[in-house]
């Protein structure tokens, strides 16, 4: 799998995390996966992708699960909207 990695977000994202080459490949492969259950435009080739990373497909189905799983919980668990403006949350109403 040959891969692009010279991007400003990959690379800072890569820093940030300390990603190695492996991690980087599992994550592209369950990011593949993902889209391809979810989005009739995109295709990906699963025994292809195994082939490619040397793990079975149950392997990157597996993987895809797990960050689909992650997704969920991160998403679920953000909060919507703008948060208060620093004076209602301190309780204050700006009359003195």
């Amino acid at each position: 799998m040959k891969l692009d990695l010279s991007g400003k977000r990959a690379k800072k994202l890569i820093r940030e995390h300390n990603l190695t080459p492996e991690e980087i490949q599992q994550i592209v492969a369950a990011a593949r996966i993902n889209l391809a259950t979810f989005d009739p435009g995109y295709r990906a080739n699963v025994t292809q992708i195994a082939d490619e990373l040397r793990r079975s497909r149950p392997t990157i189905y597996g993987w895809a699960d797990r960050a689909l799983a992650a997704t969920i919980d991160s998403l679920r668990s953000i909060r919507t909207g703008r948060p208060p403006k620093e004076r209602e949350r301190s309780g204050q109403t700006g009359d003195a």
